[in-house]
């Protein structure tokens, strides 16, 4: 009898034990059901711009500081945009203005005396602000551009395949949008690349098709001549979407950059003979005699053999570059385009 008691009270133990087990198991279950049901029916984040005094004051403190190209007061802008962005988290555009200038602080980084190592820190900014203008407004394939380009930056300073890769596929996506806009954004963050890596060769690819699409033809890729197509950039049927392929009031020099970038690739392969013909491309356009840095693309004219090699050096974060590397890496790889005269 001793034995039967302790068999049973020893069953009853493991029977309240088994439905405790049970229990456990099905709160589990079922907190787990109620995370996945709460995050995949919690709202969206929809855009809601409401465009306040502030929120006017911070744009226009933005482009003046990016027109003037004044790196060293950044902090200016970027506090009006926080502070505006904090009132109005659902506004697009006040999202990407915050993230093109964490992008451009990381990628003029030359200015500076010294660079300090949290720089990089720019990079994952830059990304989570395009991230939430790519949310508010994913027709804009200008944010998805440039989201897919800090996606890659990110991926490199942390040596994370993932977020490269991620970025690449992205990008092509964004150039399916707008070839016109994207196929430069994307081709310029691959220019980094060693010349002897395929994606560097599929970077200078995409500059190509990008004159291409700008001006529906084929572009003489030995021979290359724009100038019976300059009449395309006042074209009253010029289709909106190809104000990409000339200057604007966003980037004033939006051509000449264009084709000093294209020009920097072309060395960079060890093609200085088209590219000095790519380069010259840029002076017969009008807006060449005004612009801030027409003596470094004549200067480039003047060196292209000789830059071949200096074009191909690995730069580190640290190394003074003035205009002695691939435009990329240079100061001035954001105002080649948008600094006015």
């Amino acid at each position: 009898d001793g034995v039967l008691s302790i068999i049973l009270m020893s069953g009853v133990k493991l029977m309240k034990n088994f439905n405790l087990v049970i229990v456990i198991v099905v709160a589990c279950i079922f907190l787990r059901g109620c995370e996945f049901f709460a995050l995949s029916f919690a709202p969206e984040k929809q855009p809601l711009q409401k465009n306040s005094e502030l929120t006017a004051h911070a744009h226009k403190v933005f482009w003046d500081t990016l027109h003037k190209g004044d790196y060293l007061n950044i902090s200016k802008p970027m506090t009006l945009l926080k502070a505006s962005y904090l009132q109005d988290p659902h506004n697009a555009k006040v999202a990407a203005h915050i993230g093109f200038l964490h992008a451009w602080r990381l990628s003029e980084r030359r200015r500076l005396k010294n660079i300090p190592p949290q720089i990089t820190d720019d990079a994952v900014l830059a990304r989570k602000y395009f991230g939430e203008a790519v949310k508010l407004d994913p027709k804009d394939a200008r944010y998805l551009g440039f989201h897919s380009s800090m996606l890659m930056s990110e991926g490199n300073i942390h040596n994370d395949e993932y977020l490269t890769r991620k970025g690449y596929f992205q990008g092509l996506e964004s150039i399916d949008s707008w070839p016109q806009f994207n196929l430069f954004t994307i081709g310029y963050s691959m220019s980094r690349k060693d010349y002897t890596d395929p994606r560097f060769a599929e970077a200078l690819e995409m500059q190509w098709e990008n004159i291409d699409v700008c001006i529906d033809a084929k572009v003489d890729r030995k021979n290359p001549d724009l100038s019976q197509y300059f009449h395309l950039e006042f074209s009253e049927k010029r289709e909106n979407y190809k104000r990409a392929c000339w200057n604007t009031w966003i980037a004033p020099y939006n051509f000449q950059g264009f084709f000093m970038n294209h020009g920097d690739m072309l060395v960079k392969k060890g093609d200085p003979e088209t590219a000095k013909k790519i380069y010259q491309i840029a002076t017969k356009q009008s807006g060449f005699k005004t612009w801030p840095y027409k003596d470094v693309l004549i200067r480039r004219i003047a060196n292209a053999e000789k830059n071949v090699n200096q074009f191909r050096q690995k730069i580190n974060n640290s190394d003074k570059i003035k205009e002695n590397s691939i435009m990329i890496n240079t100061p001035f790889s954001c105002m080649a385009c948008h600094e006015k005269s």
